[in-house]
């Protein structure tokens, strides 16, 4: 990865995004594939976070009165959209790595 802490892969993102919308250059297939792998490794990381608040809120913080109850389903939500999902990200870049062109996983 290139020497890149997680907490550092949404910058790298962003970053790679940003280029490419002021230029007129689509991002290719590897860096799309990255862009995607550090996406889902930043909700793999916010899940784990927030794993942890709830831990130490208790049974309180699924109330539907709760703030946090609120974020923890929008999280789990969003976290589980396809462009966003760390395990076909993980497969999608995998296979960019590799040089692999055709599907592993039907589903992707």
């Amino acid at each position: 990865m290139s020497g890149y802490c997680w907490f550092q892969r949404p910058l790298r993102a962003a970053a790679d995004i940003d280029t490419a919308a002021k230029g007129t250059e689509y991002l290719n297939f590897e860096t799309r594939a990255r862009v995607r792998m550090d996406v889902g490794t930043v909700a793999t990381r916010s899940r784990e976070a927030m794993d942890l608040l709830l831990n130490v809120q208790g049974a309180g913080s699924f109330a539907e009165a709760s703030p946090l109850q609120q974020k923890w389903r929008d999280l789990e939500t969003g976290s589980r959209h396809a462009v966003v999902n760390p395990s076909i990200a993980s497969e999608a870049y995998g296979r960019a790595l590799l040089g692999v062109k055709e599907q592993v996983t039907p589903l992707i």
